[in-house]
């Protein structure tokens, strides 16, 4: 009885089974392999963030001299805002991002708008794009929750910024703020080495 149904429906059997197969193959072949080939970014990745803020004194930016870093400061006009970077510091092996809190001067000395970020005297920072284990950053994309969430209508996506090797694994960066701040992040270097 078994044996006639196959027969006698062969056809439907290969024509359903088929795209069903290759379906898995293709999840397979796509996902398995990032999944287990790649061990995280051995060094940490330093970035800033721009935000708005009323009560800065200056405008920050950073900028990276001789492997150490600097901030740049702008004295802003009167009842004007200040545009401020703030920093932040994405561990691959624990797949954590923090925030590193940089303290400001209260003024310019002798005009010096590049002041040594105190935080980061520790620290040598390349700022090659790509990190000495052959990492980059990836520009903040769309990444849905997946076919299972998008068939069961769970949070649509979200734009993520990831860290790559070439032909392997990407590493998403962990929340570190807003989501609309996606599109501010700018790659300072990799850190390097640290003496603390």
């Amino acid at each position: 009885m078994k044996q006639n149904f196959l027969k006698e429906n062969f056809a439907l059997i290969i024509g359903l089974g088929l795209p069903v197969v290759l379906v898995i193959g293709f999840f397979f072949a796509r996902y398995l392999p990032q999944q287990y080939s790649d061990e995280p970014p051995s060094y940490e990745l330093v970035f800033s963030v721009m935000r708005y803020d009323n009560y800065s004194p200056f405008h920050v930016d950073f900028v990276v001299k001789d492997q150490k870093l600097y901030m740049k400061l702008m004295n802003k006009k009167e009842h004007e805002g200040a545009n401020v970077r703030e920093l932040f510091i994405y561990n691959g092996q624990k797949g954590s991002t923090r925030k590193i809190h940089y303290s400001l001067p209260d003024h310019l000395v002798n005009l010096q708008n590049e002041i040594l970020v105190k935080e980061f005297s520790a620290h040598v920072i390349d700022t090659n794009s790509k990190s000495p284990d052959g990492y980059e950053l990836e520009p903040a994309s769309y990444r849905s929750r997946g076919l299972l969430g998008e068939l069961f209508g769970s949070n649509t996506g979200k734009y993520f910024h990831r860290v790559k090797k070439a032909g392997g694994k990407s590493f998403p960066i962990s929340d570190y703020g807003s989501e609309f701040s996606y599109g501010n992040l700018s790659f300072i270097g990799w850190i390097i080495q640290s003496n603390q």
